[in-house]
């Protein structure tokens, strides 16, 4: 067990020093995490504008309000009350101003502004995440999270017992011709199952009145072992 949390250490040392934090904040990290009693969530805080913008554009999608009568989203006006971002944004990224909500989704987005102070979404409403060293790391911490808890949630249930969380890794060997082939053919099956199951599951809301809610989904990746971490 030793040598094991020693490797996954490893992996977490590699990480950040991969996204360039110095060999004496690593050090600070690792003793700050031994010594403080409380357990705070800095990568939640950090990924609130980008899931709430995310929110929004899923909004935009596939709430019947934005959508015109073939399916399409409307092209929204920017400002305004009614059907506008400005609504989405007040209610779903209430910290972030207007204009700083344009410039995240046309960046990250397939997102164009349009002449007469308008938006439109002209694709996929998939938020790309911002390609910061922060962001990144962010990002992660949450990804392993929630693999981490449904791997030790399957740990604790009988093995013939269909109760379990699903996680399942398919692994292979392809050079990296194949590789780059076989990670193209699978994405828009992996788009798809994720589209459906984003129909299924409700979006968060900023302040939920009702019962407690549980935060909840499904990831998928394609991975390739590169051996640059751990």
């Amino acid at each position: 067990m030793v040598d094991l949390i020693k490797e996954l250490h490893h992996i977490v040392l590699d990480t950040a020093a991969e996204l360039g934090v110095s060999a004496n904040d690593r050090r600070r990290a690792t003793q700050l995490a031994l010594k403080e009693p409380k357990r705070l969530r800095p990568s939640v805080t950090t990924m609130r504008s980008n899931h709430g913008v995310a929110v929004i554009l899923n909004r935009w999608r596939n709430d019947k309000r934005y959508r015109r009568p073939d399916g399409t989203p409307r092209v929204l006006p920017i400002e305004g009350k009614g059907v506008t971002l400005e609504t989405l944004a007040r209610r779903f990224v209430p910290q972030m101003a207007v204009s700083d909500v344009v410039a995240m989704i046309c960046e990250n987005a397939e997102v164009t502004r349009l002449k007469g102070n308008k938006i439109a979404l002209m694709g996929s409403p998939v938020m790309m995440t911002q390609k910061t060293p922060e962001v990144t790391l962010a990002a992660l911490i949450l990804r392993i999270r929630f693999l981490t808890e449904t791997i030790i949630h399957n740990a604790t249930i009988p093995a013939h017992s269909t109760a379990g969380r699903f996680e399942r890794v398919v692994t292979g060997e392809l050079t990296d011709k194949e590789f780059q082939e076989f990670s193209h053919s699978v994405r828009q099956q992996l788009q798809d199952l994720c589209d459906r199951v984003d129909q299924s599951v409700r979006p968060p809301e900023p302040s939920r009145k009702r019962r407690a809610m549980n935060g909840c989904g499904l990831g998928l990746y394609v991975f390739k072992d590169d051996g640059n971490i751990g």
